[in-house]
């Protein structure tokens, strides 16, 4: 062996490795299962795939000519499984309900439908031809045309499904800012990165493809497909994905005071608005009740208070409480909560000495961070900056800043 084979031969072992364990810790979850259990298959793929390529190593084409034919014919489709798998995954951690079934989804089949189909034509071809010994028949190049093919669906496929991807974290976003007020621990930061990191490769993989058939870059070809660089990379975003993947909870699944799962979420934006029995002067009562218990009962102070939790306090519904923020008060619940907390953080910071950690931990944020956020968003300056501007121009700045909502009534 070669050293470049013997560092890909360690390289799969170590994935095959990892993905086993990983898949095998995902199969145990005893909560969430619908949402780990495509997670877990997708690192049982890994495991075959990395499985197949340490096989294709081992035998090589001449010493073991079969062995190597099955690890390359079954090698894409179980790789066309995994942008579907992963998809599924971050569907469960950003959906609302653990149940909700997924449209068309027959149309997520085709893809591997149609390269297994390829895969069983790969595998029946004479081994004179694939190494080049003998004439190429003609159902032969329709078996060679059909293995490009499902070549350039592969990649048709991870793009749409980084799309879809961005998607979800796109809406996901959007609603945790609808029920939760700090929300740094429920992002999928993590997430983002993985999507970034496989679009700028499946971009740099395209560009060099092109430069190299266009005969711009005609050594592209190498650089494109060396394989240890594509090993690294995707060894790499595995291990980024074993690291998070395993801890990390639906951010949208409420829990309530027993444990367990409270499946009735009630709609985000205005179009689930239309059938709303909530009538103007009703939601002007509601909104009054909001500003009360921000006011006098402090409750933006609470650094995991959720919509829930203020429609229980307040005596609503929390989609009424959604509504009445959205359409009355035009807010979400992130901004609106974090608006009072950045006015309570002014007043403080005119009257007292505290550090702006402690400061932040006192109005109701989880993290330095995220009160640096929201004070650079609502000030437009840092608190370490407003602070040396003096309590003088502090206090004229929190009488300045908008009051969370209209007046008390």
């Amino acid at each position: 062996m070669t050293n470049t084979e013997i560092f890909l031969l360690g390289s799969a072992a170590f994935m095959c490795g990892l993905s086993l364990i990983c898949a095998a810790l995902l199969f145990l979850q005893r909560t969430h299962r619908r949402v780990y259990w495509p997670l877990a298959l997708f690192f049982v793929a890994e495991t075959l795939i990395s499985i197949l390529t340490m096989v294709g190593l081992i035998a090589g084409p001449s010493t073991y000519p079969l062995l190597a034919r099955l690890s390359n014919a079954l090698t894409l489709p179980i790789a066309m499984t995994q942008a579907p798998l992963f998809w599924l995954y971050v569907r469960g951690l950003t959906s609302e309900e653990e149940h909700e079934a997924i449209a068309h989804r027959m149309l997520h089949l085709l893809p591997l439908l149609a390269a297994g189909a390829v895969a069983g034509l790969y595998l029946i071809l004479p081994l004179t031809v694939i190494d080049g010994t003998a004439q190429v028949p003609a159902w032969v190049g329709f078996v060679i045309a059909s293995v490009y093919a499902v070549a350039v669906l592969y990649y048709l496929q991870v793009a749409t499904y980084i799309v879809m991807t961005i998607r979800l974290l796109t809406t996901y976003n959007s609603r945790l800012k609808d029920l939760f007020a700090s929300t740094e621990r429920r992002e999928l930061g993590w997430v983002w990165w993985i999507a970034v990191a496989v679009a700028s490769y499946w971009f740099f993989n395209i560009a060099v493809i092109v430069l190299q058939l266009s005969g711009v870059w005609p050594w592209a070809a190498p650089v494109m497909h060396a394989e240890i660089l594509s090993q690294v990379i995707s060894a790499a975003l595995i291990w980024v994905i074993a690291l998070w993947g395993l801890r990390q909870k639906p951010g949208l699944v409420r829990q309530i005071d027993d444990g367990s799962q409270d499946r009735r979420h009630q709609a985000a934006d205005a179009a689930k608005y239309r059938n709303s029995a909530l009538t103007t002067d009703h939601a002007e009562r509601i909104a009054a009740k909001i500003e009360r218990a921000m006011a006098r009962d402090l409750m933006y102070r609470d650094p995991n208070l959720s919509l829930w939790d203020l429609a229980q306090h307040i005596g609503a519904t929390s989609n009424y409480v959604s509504q009445t923020l959205n359409e009355t008060l035009e807010e979400s619940f992130f901004d609106y909560v974090n608006r009072w907390r950045i006015k309570d953080a002014l007043d403080r910071m005119n009257t007292s000495q505290e550090t702006i950690l402690i400061l932040a931990y006192d109005v109701g944020f989880n993290s330095r961070s995220s009160f640096y956020k929201a004070f650079k968003r609502e000030t437009g300056m840092t608190p370490s900056q407003f602070r040396r501007r003096g309590k003088s121009d502090i206090g004229q700045a929190s009488d300045a800043l908008p009051e969370p909502s209209g007046t008390l009534t």
